[in-house]
């Protein structure tokens, strides 16, 4: 059984062993810089072991599933691989091990006899159980959900074009489900099943294993991993259960922080220095979490516990700092992620492309890592367009700063696993089948241009009409957020559209973009006026590259530090500083929707409102002062003036009266800043006000203080009315709107009731039909089996039939004269001992197996039979042409007459 078994994979593994020479090189190199900082770090084992940390997380708390993936020549390292496993790690294993469909596996049975813990068969929807073996059944895929459950898919006979069970597959779904508990192990095999799969599951914080390829009996599988740059250790296959449970063993921290973790501030900034050195990549603005996740990640595999031997080590080992920057380059993606939000786009975009009047459109996806967005998004535009594809200009921008990423991404080929989730038409309809897997057509492939970008250094694309960021934005801090969603606004058309992953938001730029879709997450952008190009402050945190501090300290003795002030500067400052102290006192800033975004000093004037908290300054202003504050704006807005000051007005603040009133600026409008307007509070107290001092100063301070709280009545009265009338065209203009609209909602109304009675008269139409079809379906089913059993009665029939030919050694045959054709049965064959396959039957022949002598007597016989003569049965001799002996023969036939009496069938 094992060689019917292995033969054709053999074959197969040879062809792929041949074709995978050509990156042997590159992985020999690969693997001796792993061996190399493995062996070096053998002295740490100690330390490791001792390293204890109260932060870290009970190893008995983690459930670990490891994904194991082989093909040809796979038994032999799984069974070197159970052989020493560790019996108390708590792991769950699970084995997609390539196999012939049609071939009943033993692989169970074989692996028992060594394995260190049970070996059972995976069963759908079983829970997984800890220290447990489960292989997947022949011609399954299999996968693991969020509740540690095994899911088992039938693979389809017509989509089967890669090896089943799909390791890929495996690998992803236990990287969705158990993050950075997930472990890959990619053994012995052919082809590249697998390596796509270690990159999900390094992705979300996993660990990936490879067996040595030149320990391997087929290094195919082994070599794709390897190469893919997504392996943490390189072994063979009897070491893997040691570093399983070294794995297991290493301190890791509840929660990555720095508090949490064993990594200090300023180490972790030196290492950002170097990955910055070698890389120019500056990752501070990176989400700290992820970045200490892959530091802690790689400190595993090295089994260094300390950061400050960590930090030594990647000094001295560029290498190192290669793997690391590639850790955080991991990203995962997939054709068509969230079908609901691509639902959505497809909505937006055939409304966008109807209202846009050129024929030219232009895409940007940044962070497009291997591309199955970019494509996504190719093939979706593809379907809004339609047959007029050929009239546009098409562009799609796919960048990233991974360059082995974009050259995958622009050969466009993928495993059967990658196309999982994609409808069948767009598998037919935009892939070709090469081998065992699919390549993106050229027309797709000719509107898309990949190329490596820097998204936070380097200029964006422009003049967009959607720009697709997905699942990248969340690796980033809020303030790196904060500075791409202008930018993005810059490079998009008006209404061009935003389209961002699940858990990502414009944040506070709500003035920059409007919601076209909650949940798909699909954003227009606002024209907001002339667009001045977003100013780039790339880190306010930023770091100086790595230098050494005794150095540094050398170097700044040497140098000395520069001078700075002279005397004038200094006065000028100190000016400034008494003038912000005695008359600036109380500064706030508003933007052009009048929130507050900056406040100076402690402001009596500012109430904090009840209920729900808002910057508007209308709401957190003392109410005496708002009017004047609404009459100042709109004076502001209708006049070419660049400031204005409101009237004095009693307060009651505490049990003091004061006098106070606003100074109100507009700033030179700024890029990224629009609008901004300068409000400064003056506060003074009675006596300070300025007074006439004439003896009629009492009735005459009343009288105007009367005339001037009118004038300011009337003006804020003229302001209000003034706003109202422009309210009150507004309010007419779209209360004809709505009437047009409700006009135009009872039509749709009228013209979806006719529809509904339509479609309510086909669907009773249509149930009669099938009704119908059913009566006539189960009568052909009824006929069907009753034909069915007819056919059956036949053949037992004629199995009797001949049954009784045999034991009564007798033959018939039916003779149609007017052909002369004959008809035999098996039993005549049998009793004349004639070759059905060399004989042809006839009358001529029929007469030929007669006995040379009575051949004339049997013609005679027959003929006397058609005249209709009534002869009783003719005894004559036959011999035999095989064994040529002679035997009797009773012949006896009835012969059928036409209307005519002529006879034209005889039964012998």
């Amino acid at each position: 059984m094992t060689k019917k078994t292995d033969q054709p994979q053999s074959t197969e593994s040879i062809e792929n062993a041949n074709s995978s020479k050509t990156v042997v090189s590159s992985t020999e190199a690969i693997n001796k810089d792993l061996t190399i900082a493995t062996n070096d770090f053998e002295n740490l084992t100690e330390d490791y072991k001792m390293s204890v940390e109260k932060n870290t997380i009970n190893p008995e708390d983690i459930h670990y599933v490891v994904g194991v993936g082989a093909s040809a020549g796979g038994l032999e390292a799984l069974q070197q691989m159970v052989a020493n496993l560790p019996t108390n790690t708590g792991m769950s294993f699970v084995i997609a091990q390539h196999l012939s469909p049609s071939y009943k596996s033993m692989m169970v049975d074989l692996l028992k006899k060594d394995s260190t813990i049970p070996v059972v068969p995976a069963k759908h929807q079983a829970s997984l159980q800890p220290d447990t073996i489960y292989v997947c059944p022949p011609n399954y895929n299999i996968e693991i959900n969020h509740n540690d459950q095994i899911i088992l898919t039938a693979a389809s006979q017509e989509k089967q074009q890669s090896p089943r069970p799909s390791v890929d597959l495996l690998f992803e779904s236990i990287a969705v489900a158990k993050k950075e508990n997930a472990i890959g192990i990619v053994l012995s095999g052919t082809g590249s099943d697998g390596a796509r799969g270690i990159r999900a599951i390094k992705g979300e914080g996993g660990f990936g294993i490879a067996q040595d390829p030149n320990a391997a009996k087929y290094n195919g599988m082994p070599n794709s991993a390897i190469n893919s740059g997504n392996i943490d250790l390189i072994l063979n296959a009897q070491e893997i259960g040691l570093e399983l449970k070294n794995i297991l063993k290493f301190p890791r921290a509840h929660n990555y922080s720095f508090e949490e973790t064993a990594i200090s501030r300023d180490n972790y900034n030196h290492i950002m220095g170097l990955v910055k050195k070698h890389f120019n990549v500056d990752f501070t603005l990176y989400k700290e979490t992820t970045i200490l996740r892959r530091i802690e990640r790689r400190m595993t595999t090295l089994k260094i516990p300390k950061i400050e031997d960590y930090l030594s080590y990647s000094m001295d080992n560029a290498k190192e700092i290669e793997l690391l920057f590639n850790d955080f380059l991991i990203g995962v993606t997939a054709f068509f992620r969230d079908n609901r939000a691509f639902e959505s786009l497809h909505t937006h975009l055939q409304h966008y492309l109807v209202n846009k009047s050129s024929k030219v459109f232009r895409a940007w996806i940044p962070g497009c890592s291997t591309g199955e967005e970019a494509y996504s998004i190719a093939i979706l535009l593809n379907e809004v367009i339609g047959p007029a594809i050929d009239e546009y200009k098409i562009q799609i921008f796919a960048t990233d700063i991974d360059k082995n990423a974009i050259e995958f991404a622009r050969n466009g080929v993928y495993p059967e696993s990658a196309l999982q989730n994609m409808p069948d038409l767009y598998k037919r309809k935009y892939f070709t089948l090469h081998n065992d897997h699919y390549e993106v057509i050229k027309p797709i492939k000719a509107n898309l241009i990949f190329s490596v970008h820097n998204l936070i250094n380097d200029p964006p694309f422009l003049r967009l009409d959607l720009l697709s960021c997905r699942n990248l934005l969340i690796y980033f801090n809020l303030e790196l957020q904060r500075q791409l969603i202008p930018i993005f606004h810059y490079a998009l058309n008006p209404k061009g559209l935003l389209f961002l992953g699940q858990s990502e938001s414009i944040g506070v730029f709500h003035e920059q973009f409007r919601s076209a879709s909650r949940s798909g997450k699909v954003y227009e952008a606002v024209f907001l006026g002339k667009k001045h190009a977003p100013l780039r402050n790339v880190s306010y945190q930023d770091i100086e590259d790595y230098i050494d501090p005794v150095q540094a300290k050398n170097d700044d003795m040497k140098v000395g530090r520069a001078t700075k002030p002279t005397f004038e500067i200094t006065l000028q400052d100190l000016i400034t500083e008494k003038l912000n102290q005695e008359f600036f006192k109380y500064v706030i800033v508003l933007n052009e929707n009048l929130d507050i975004i900056f406040n100076k000093g402690q402001n009596p004037l500012l109430v904090r409102p009840d209920g729900q908290p808002s910057n508007n300054i209308y709401k957190n202003l003392h109410p005496t002062l708002t009017i004047d504050l609404r009459a100042a704006m709109h004076s502001l807005e209708l006049q070419d003036v660049q400031s204005i000051k409101t009237p004095y007005q009693r307060l009651e603040i505490g049990n003091n009266s004061f006098y106070a009133r606003i100074n109100l600026l507009r700033i030179e409008e700024r890029p990224r800043l629009g609008a901004l307007f300068l409000l400064l509070c003056q506060i003074d107290e009675e006596m300070d006000i300025p007074r006439s001092m004439d003896s009629n100063a009492g009735e005459e301070r009343f009288s105007k203080e009367q005339e001037r709280q009118l004038m300011k009545a009337k003006e804020q009265l003229q302001s209000v009315i003034e706003e109202l009338e422009t309210s009150n065209e507004e309010m007419q203009s779209m209360n004809e709107e709505l009437q047009s609209s409700n006009e135009e909602l009872q039509s749709s109304n009228e013209e979806l009731e006719t529809t509904n009675e339509e479609l309510q008269s086909t669907n009773e139409e249509l149930q009669t039909a099938y009704a119908e079809l059913r009566v006539a379906y189960e009568d052909k089913e009824a006929q069907q089996s009753k034909l069915e059993q007819l056919t059956r009665d036949l053949v037992q029939s004629n199995q009797r039939l001949r049954e009784a030919e045999f034991l009564g050694k007798i033959g018939a045959f039916n003779w149609d004269i007017n052909s002369r054709k004959l008809n035999w049965t098996t039993g005549a064959s049998h009793l004349f001992e004639i070759d059905d396959e060399n004989f042809s039957p006839s009358y001529e022949a029929f007469i030929g197996l007669a006995h040379s002598e009575d051949r004339a007597k049997l013609e005679k016989y027959i003929h006397e039979l058609l005249e209709g003569k009534s002869l009783k049965p003719l005894v004559y001799r036959v011999q035999k042409s095989s064994s040529k002996n002679t035997i009797w023969i009773e012949f006896d036939a009835v012969v059928s007459f036409n209307d005519l009496k002529q006879a034209n069938k005889q039964t012998s």
